[in-house]
């Protein structure tokens, strides 16, 4: 449709309208909310303004009233609104939101702030043609995955090894952190190890651990959203931090924050004495979290195997077992 231009504003629109509400409707039924996706600016109003009348309503919101009507006749008998007559005027009635509709309402505000959030990013582009500017948020929003995003953001995260299973998304994941930073200085080793982690971290004494959200269907797959490896020199006392990678969807949610508390937590159990890593002067917020881990600068012993690294960082770790 986009090589008609304009002509196709309204089917484009509707498109991405529909796709909105079916992912919605995706993250509800996987959250177990009882309302459908389309009952939303009606409670929203409602639960704003009070008890309100089928045309009121439809007025506030500017759709049809039979519409309005329809939907209604649905919520009221999904028990999520309660209808009162007036009692000066039996002809008269306006509708509230009952208790079901608050308690959904309730339970739908988490997915509502983590998909605005998602939304607002997928429409933050600078283009002042509006065909362009819808055509940046198909692409952005329209991928597929909304649901999986949403969900990413809202589930809690385990911490687990790394297993034949992850390889892919271990891969994934860490490539696309690597061609959104530094797109020119992907080396020969980042291949070798991304590709065969087993091989160039896990035989070689090293650790990978992943961060995943559970699946939460019976015979679904995990997600991998984050991952560390840590790699141990000869004698045991040193191990340095590499590839710590968040999915871009979820970054301040405090995954890398928790992949390296849990680093430092292993690293102290095997008693290492000094952790180590390398960074980049440009990654103002990965600097943010080693220093808030305790990690200092300091004059790095070798020069490093990464053009794209100039900043090199240690962690005493005092406490080792």
């Amino acid at each position: 449709m986009e090589q008609f231009g304009v002509l196709t504003l309204g089917s484009r629109l509707k498109r991405l309208s529909d796709y909105l509400f079916a992912q919605v409707q995706e993250v509800y039924v996987q959250c177990d909310i009882p309302i459908s996706a389309t009952y939303f600016p009606i409670l929203k109003l409602l639960q704003t303004a009070g008890g309100l009348s089928v045309v009121e309503i439809a007025e506030q919101l500017h759709l049809s009233h039979p519409a309005v009507s329809k939907q209604t006749t649905k919520m009221i008998k999904a028990k999520l609104l309660e209808k009162k007559v007036d009692e000066r005027d039996q002809r008269r009635s306006s509708l509230r939101i009952s208790a079901n509709g608050e308690d959904a309402m309730f339970r739908v505000e988490p997915i509502l702030i983590e998909l605005k959030i998602l939304i607002e990013e997928a429409a933050a582009f600078s283009s002042r043609d509006f065909m362009e500017s819808l055509a940046q948020l198909e692409a952005q929003t329209m991928d597929g995955r909304l649901a999986d995003k949403v969900l990413d953001r809202l589930h809690c995260i385990h911490i687990e090894s790394f297993k034949s299973s992850h390889q892919d998304d271990f891969y994934a994941l860490n490539m696309a952190w690597l061609k959104a930073h530094f797109p020119t200085q992907i080396t020969e080793y980042d291949h070798l190890v991304l590709l065969n982690p087993q091989t160039h971290v896990l035989e070689k004494g090293g650790n990978v651990w992943v961060a995943t959200r559970r699946a939460n269907k019976k015979g679904g797959k995990d997600r991998v959203l984050g991952a560390v490896v840590l790699m141990v020199n000869g004698n045991g006392s040193v191990a340095e931090i590499q590839k710590l990678s968040v999915v871009e969807h979820c970054r301040r949610k405090g995954i890398a924050d928790a992949l390296l508390s849990h680093v430092i937590d292993f690293a102290m159990s095997k008693g290492i004495t000094t952790l180590t890593l390398e960074t980049a002067s440009n990654l103002n917020a990965a600097k943010s979290l080693y220093r808030k881990h305790g990690f200092v600068e300091k004059t790095p012993h070798k020069p490093s195997i990464y053009e794209r690294t100039d900043i090199y960082m240690e962690k005493q770790l005092k406490d080792a077992l």
